[in-house]
């Protein structure tokens, strides 16, 4: 009833195509051209006409969809004839994929039949038999943790010579000193520097010349022995204050530390891992008790169940909602897949 409506509604606002398709509904089928995908509106041309059929809508909604007289637009994957937004993987009636890698079908019956396959291979190929573990593959989290590597520390460059050519291009002129003459003239030279602060002789003279800062105890003698008095005791004492210190060389320094690098920032997967939660709970109403229970989409010799239908439902209502899409395309798909799987069965088995 639905097709017969819509195509009647076609046929009086393109009179001019011929009537044989309300006789013959298959014949516009035959007639359609090759669907083609257009980049500009990231879409395939026939998607109107698909989702009119595919989904479940009133047949009012479902004609002002076919002829381009709804408000609003509908989920991106619609329009690709891709109601379980697959990803492309040169998957049968692929004709395109979007910026985002999803899928352009030619119709959103080869849709349907590609979701039924994928599922069956995260089933029984990769062992994802709950729904949180089928959508953590399937809408996998668009967040990762990013940790800092410290950067490998380069050598320095030698004084004077600039690290490569274009580091001496960009090296401003400079007033080149003969070899035997300090650039720095000769009192900033650190011999200089260094006498400057320890005098010849190693002797600093502001230590020399301080006051000591508690009197010498001296030794209590008789003042009648000659020769003997607190001048020894006061030279070790002076000998100690203007001791030179040991020298320090550059090489005798400890290295500098490495520095840190700035903490980079970790991307926030709590909305993610929310996301994930939620379409995982969706994924299991109705066929199973929670998002960590086995979804028996398939025996143990690889045949779908009933819960595949309602999984796939399921998952189209989160991919494309608030649309849904109609039983009878499930039904379909679930049967080709079937019919895909016994027919090697039957090849095997001869006559």
């Amino acid at each position: 009833m639905l097709i017969e409506a819509l195509l009647t509604m076609l046929a009086v606002a393109a009179p001019h195509k011929a009537p044989a398709a309300l006789v013959a509904p298959s014949s516009a089928f035959a007639a359609t051209p090759s669907p083609a995908y257009q980049p500009q509106m990231r879409a395939v041309d026939n998607w109107r006409f698909e989702s009119a059929l595919a989904l479940e809508m009133a047949p009012v909604a479902a004609i002002r969809r076919a002829l381009g007289a709804e408000a609003g637009e509908p989920a991106r994957c619609v329009k690709l004839n891709n109601y379980w937004c697959i990803k492309s993987a040169g998957w049968n009636g692929e004709i395109a994929a979007d910026s985002d890698g999803h899928v352009a079908f030619a119709s959103a019956e080869e849709g349907a039949a590609v979701a039924a396959l994928l599922l069956r291979r995260y089933y029984v190929d990769y062992g994802r038999r709950t729904a949180r573990a089928i959508v953590e593959r399937w809408a996998p989290a668009q967040c990762s943790l990013v940790l800092a590597s410290a950067a490998p520390r380069r050598p320095a460059a030698a004084p004077g010579q600039p690290a490569s050519r274009g580091g001496m291009a960009r090296m401003p002129p400079q007033r080149v000193a003969p070899m035997g003459i300090a650039p720095r003239g000769i009192q900033n030279t650190l011999r200089a520097r260094w006498l400057a602060a320890h005098g010849r002789g190693g002797v600093n003279p502001r230590t020399a010349r301080r006051p000591l800062a508690k009197p010498v105890d001296l030794l209590p003698t008789p003042s009648i022995m000659a020769g003997v008095s607190e001048l020894p005791a006061r030279r070790e004492k002076l000998a100690e204050l203007i001791e030179p210190a040991p020298r320090t060389t550059i090489a005798d320094l400890p290295p500098s530390p490495e520095p840190r690098l700035p903490p980079v920032g970790v991307a926030n997967c709590s909305g993610e891992l929310a996301r994930i939660a939620t379409y995982a709970a969706s994924v299991a109403q109705g066929v199973v008790g929670g998002a960590n229970e086995d979804l028996a989409l398939f025996t143990s010799d690889g045949a779908p169940t009933e819960n595949l239908a309602k999984v796939m439902a399921n998952m189209a209502a989160v991919e494309i909602g608030p649309a849904r899409p109609r039983d009878a395309l499930i039904r379909i798909a679930v049967a080709q897949l079937r019919q895909m799987l016994e027919a090697p069965a039957k090849s095997h088995a001869g006559p």
